[in-house]
Formats: structure tokens, C-alpha cells, sequence
């Protein structure tokens, strides 16, 4: 029996001295969160009060958070707000979520036909533009994250996507007797302004903020020429670079990442002649541009570059082969680093860059059939696409992504629509989907184990699983995970499954089942499966679900030695 004991101990301590002891810890979500956000973020930030703090997420667009999120269309909360909502992106910061009311488009042309409509002169657009956004209550919102109660309200005229950093708020609004837009910055907490500085033109992005500077497009309503501008926190200008002649930056944010800023601009007179340009982000000097296909003006999604690292990405589409790409561009340098062609389809979209993966839409022309995609990072090699179903004519809008899975949000070019879906990031496996109310023409965020989105009439809605696996353990003789029922009723018939497959040549299979008939309100049940014995990595599935509902799932890694296992991710 002593001999069996001091086996037992020594196998132990071997563990610990291969496996860190923060391997021993419950695995939870967003474990190794700040390894990924030191090799994932441009603007630095791994504070824990960053959430979503900007448009798509942080200044390279990348669209892709460190949090998991819901595994079914639960809806934990819906609030409606006293105005319309247009192109926003619901801003997490903290216990907060911030929603600007943005640019109301009604007035403007959606449903013309670029491959034989000749586009209406820039001047229709300026005038729908620029014409009183509402008559309701337009301005910023801020809600509890949690509730959706709704905490205090800032009347703005037609403010745009805020950037959030250090618990400071900036983010532009036009004035409309100059028609010029103002910066502002605000506290998070309160809303009140801390200094505003007007801006001489009209911008259209999104704020993005990085390394103690700020970023928009702006538009010369005189010169119709486009312009990068950079701000310090202060608001005092530290350089603006204009561009072309009737190169416009329309709703699409700057991206900044390795010292370069990176937009995509459209040509006021064409529906297809864009440009990406790389500049440097210290002094605005514009080091390269390269063509590009844009639809800018005309619809509502405009696609923004995104980059990570010294590589950025953009979607492109050639008019006299009718074939659709994603390219990969050097940042420095504008050199191209490799094409992913998709054949006949086009993307409307950014993509999503987590990991080593690329993530976005594209719709066929012909068979008019919607694809998601995913593309190696690095060579641009095709992983997998899978088809997304429709419920309008063609297109699908920019993909985000969590931890674990893909957002997408529809964006039809012909007529609207009201649909989000999720998917599995690993197999792009469908999860589940939701029709909001009315049309949507913001974008969603993710939160922890959260997604929110926003609809037109000014409904925003938070979706969260209720019955959650929370933790994953190992131990001594096996593993167990944590099963919980969030909600305010009590959950009944939950079946759950734990299996642990792989070790050396494959020998570790073992797999155990279950039902708890009820579990009350706030509660939770351990479910355990032992013993499991062998020798090697594996991959641990802990899996519940109730009737009527999808089925929800933590995978993690770990190690087994001997009847010891250890949770590595």
C-alpha cells in the first residue's frame, strides 16, 4: 500500500514539473488571454475592462476577440432605445455598452445595379447625407452590459463608432451648421465631454484609436478629396494627409497596426475603382497603394482593410475575368504576399484575422449561393468553405469571431434582411441562427460568452447561453466540469457527455454520459467522468444540452499520466 502511495506522489509531482501549476487550474473562458492579445494586438491593450472597445475590436479591424461566446440564440436580454440605429457596433467597455445612432442612409440608392446602372452624381449622395438624420433622439446611448437598462444618453446629431481607451471616449459627430464634424472625447463612465475640437470636413469612419493617437477618414465637402487625419489624445492635429481627387474614405475605418495606418478608399464617380494605401502612422507619408475593387458609396457594406502584424488583408474582385479574391498584402511595402481566388464570387466584406486562420463571406454570381470561408493567415491556402443559407438575393455582410466561434451578420445587395448566424470556428460547423425584428445595418460585438447586435428601430439585443459549462477540471483519478443554470427558472432533462480520446497510439478512448433531471435557478451540478488511465496529450469534450435546444460544448487540451490528468488550455 505505501509503495502504490509514493507512486501515486511521485507521478504527481512529475506533472507539475513538466505541466506549469497554472495548468492545474479550471480552464475557463478566455484562458491564455494575455499571450494572444501580446501577439494579436496593434493597439497594445490587454487591460481587463477592453471588451470591444472599437469598431472591430481593436485598431487592426481584425474582428476577433480573446472571449468565447453563446452556443444557442438564447436571448438574455432585448431593449429598445428612444431612436432609429444605423450602422453602429455595439462598444463594450467594462460593465457598459455604448451605441451610437450613426448615419441614417434611407435617402440614399441601395437597390441599383453597378454592373449596368450608371451611379448617381457624388453631390445626390452628399445631399441625402447631409439632410437631418431623424426626428427622434438621435446621439450615444450607454447601457448596463448586463441588464440592458438603459444609463444615460448624450443628444448628438449623427455620431459614429466610438474607440475606447483608459476609460476615455472618443469618437466624431457633424455639425450641422458647418457642416464640419467635431471630435470629442468623453468620460466612459459619465458621458460628459472632456474637450471637443472641430475637424475641418466631414468624417464618415469610425474612430480608431492606437498607441496614444487617433485615426479617421474625412472628406472635403469643397474639394470632394479624401483625407487620413491623426489626432493625440489632447485632440490637437499631428498630421493629415489628403489623397486623390474624388477618393473618398465612406464608412470604412483605418486600420493601424506595425506603424502603418491602412484605408481603402472609393472613387466618387465609379462603383468599382478603389484603393488601398499604406501610410506611415507616424508622420502620415504615404509609403505605397495598390488598386483594389470597391463598392463604397453604394451600400452599407463597405469593407475596411484589416491588418495584423506586417500583413494586411483586403478583398478584391477583377471586372474582366468576374473572379473574386482575398489578398494578402506586405504592410511596409504594398507588395502582394499571396492570392486566395474564390472563382465567380464577390465579397462585400472585411474579413476576420484570428490566429493562424482568415475568415469572410463571398456570394456567387451565377448560382447566387453565399459562402463563408476560411484561408490559412499565412500562404492564403484554402482550409474550407461552407455554404450560408439565404433569405434575400445575394450577399453576406463582414464576419467576427470569438474564441471558439464566427459571427455573421446579412448583408443583402439586393433588399435587406434581419439575420445573425453562428458557426464553429474549427469546422465552420452551423450552431444556430436568430431574425431580429427589423433590418439590421450595424455590426455585432462579442462579449464574455455574449454577442450583441442592434436593429433599426432601435432594438438592441444580448444573446447568452443559460445553461453553461463552466469549468473544465482535471485530477487525480479523471476530470469533471462544472454544468450551470444562469437563468431565473429552473432547467430540467439536461443530458451531458464527457469524453477524453488520444494518448499515445491512441489508446485513451473513455466516454461517460448523463441526465440531471433538474437543476434550480443559480445553481449548478459537478458531472464527473472516472477513471481515466493511460499515457499521452488528448482532447477532452464536455458537451450538455436539454430538449429543443442546441448543443453546447468546451473542448480543451490535456495530459494523462497514468490516472492523473492535467488540463493544459
Amino acid at each position: 500500500m505505501n509503495k502504490k502511495i509514493v507512486l501515486a506522489v511521485s507521478m504527481v509531482v512529475i506533472c507539475a514539473m513538466i505541466f506549469p501549476v497554472a495548468g492545474l487550474l479550471p480552464s475557463k473562458a478566455g484562458a491564455g488571454e494575455e499571450s494572444f492579445c501580446k501577439s494579436f494586438e496593434p493597439t497594445g491593450m490587454t487591460g481587463a475592462k477592453d471588451i470591444w472597445p472599437m469598431f472591430r475590436y481593436n485598431s487592426g479591424n481584425i474582428g476577433c476577440s480573446t472571449f468565447e461566446s453563446p452556443n444557442t440564440n438564447h436571448l438574455a436580454w432585448k431593449k429598445k432605445i428612444n431612436s432609429e440605429i444605423y450602422r453602429s457596433t455595439p462598444i463594450l467597455y467594462a460593465d457598459k455598452l455604448y451605441i451610437s445612432t450613426n448615419w441614417n442612409l434611407k435617402g440614399l440608392p441601395r437597390t441599383i445595379d453597378p454592373f449596368t446602372e450608371t451611379p448617381p452624381p457624388p453631390s445626390k449622395f452628399l445631399q441625402g447625407l447631409l439632410e437631418t438624420q431623424s426626428d427622434l433622439n438621435p446621439g450615444l446611448y450607454c447601457l448596463d452590459v448586463k441588464t440592458g437598462e438603459q444609463l444615460w444618453f448624450k443628444p448628438m446629431n449623427a455620431p459614429n463608432d466610438a474607440a475606447i481607451i483608459d476609460d476615455k471616449m472618443y469618437l466624431t459627430d457633424i455639425d450641422y451648421h458647418t457642416y464640419f464634424s467635431v471630435l470629442y472625447c468623453l468620460d466612459a463612465a459619465t458621458g460628459a465631454t472632456v474637450w471637443q475640437k472641430s475637424i475641418p470636413g466631414l468624417v464618415l469612419s469610425p474612430t480608431i484609436v492606437a498607441h496614444d493617437k487617433i485615426f479617421v477618414g474625412c472628406l472635403d465637402l469643397y474639394s470632394y478629396a479624401g483625407s487620413v487625419k491623426c489626432y493625440d489624445l489632447s485632440g490637437t492635429l499631428v498630421w493629415s494627409r489628403p489623397l486623390g481627387y474624388n477618393e473618398w474614405i465612406l464608412f470604412s475605418a483605418p486600420a493601424v497596426s506595425d506603424g502603418n495606418v491602412y484605408v481603402i478608399t472609393t472613387n466618387a464617380y465609379s462603383y468599382f475603382d478603389g484603393k488601398i494605401y499604406g501610410l506611415d502612422a507616424q508622420t502620415g507619408q504615404i509609403k505605397w497603394s495598390r488598386p483594389v475593387f470597391s463598392f463604397g458609396m453604394w451600400f452599407f457594406e463597405t469593407p475596411s482593410a484589416v491588418s495584423h502584424g506586417t500583413r494586411v488583408y483586403a478583398t478584391d474582385f477583377n471586372l474582366n475575368t468576374y473572379e473574386g479574391s482575398l489578398k494578402c498584402y506586405d504592410g511596409a511595402t504594398g507588395n502582394p504576399l499571396w492570392t486566395c481566388y474564390m472563382g465567380s464570387s464577390i465579397s462585400f466584406a472585411s474579413p476576420a484575422v484570428c490566429e493562424d486562420s482568415v475568415y469572410f463571406t463571398a456570394a456567387d454570381l451565377y448560382s447566387y449561393t453565399n459562402w463563408l470561408y476560411r484561408v490559412n493567415s499565412t500562404t492564403g491556402a484554402f482550409i474550407w468553405r461552407v455554404p450560408i443559407p439565404t433569405i434575400s438575393y445575394l450577399g453576406y455582410g463582414s464576419v467576427i469571431c470569438s474564441a471558439d466561434k464566427i459571427i455573421v451578420k446579412s448583408d443583402q445587395y439586393y433588399g435587406y434582411s434581419n439575420e445573425i448566424l453562428c458557426y464553429e470556428r474549427q469546422d465552420g460547423a452551423f450552431n444556430w441562427k436568430f431574425i431580429t425584428d427589423y433590418v439590421i445595418y450595424g455590426k455585432p460585438s462579442i462579449g464574455d460568452n455574449r454577442v450583441y447586435i442592434a436593429d433599426q428601430l432601435g432594438t438592441i439585443y444580448a444573446f447568452e447561453d443559460v445553461l453553461k459549462i463552466q469549468t473544465v477540471s482535471g485530477g487525480v483519478f479523471g476530470v469533471s466540469a462544472q454544468i450551470q443554470n444562469t437563468g431565473n427558472t429552473s432547467l430540467t432533462n439536461i443530458t451531458w457527455e464527457i469524453s477524453v480520446v488520444g494518448g499515445f497510439f491512441g489508446r485513451i478512448n473513455r466516454v461517460g454520459s448523463g441526465t440531471i433531471q433538474e437543476l434550480q435557478a443559480d445553481t449548478s451540478k459537478i458531472i464527473r467522468l472516472i477513471p481515466v488511465i493511460g499515457l499521452g496529450t488528448v482532447e477532452i469534450v464536455v458537451k450538455a444540452t436539454m430538449p429543443d435546444m442546441n448543443t453546447i460544448k468546451k473542448v480543451r487540451e490535456g495530459f494523462v499520466l497514468g490516472s492523473v490528468c492535467i488540463i493544459r488550455s
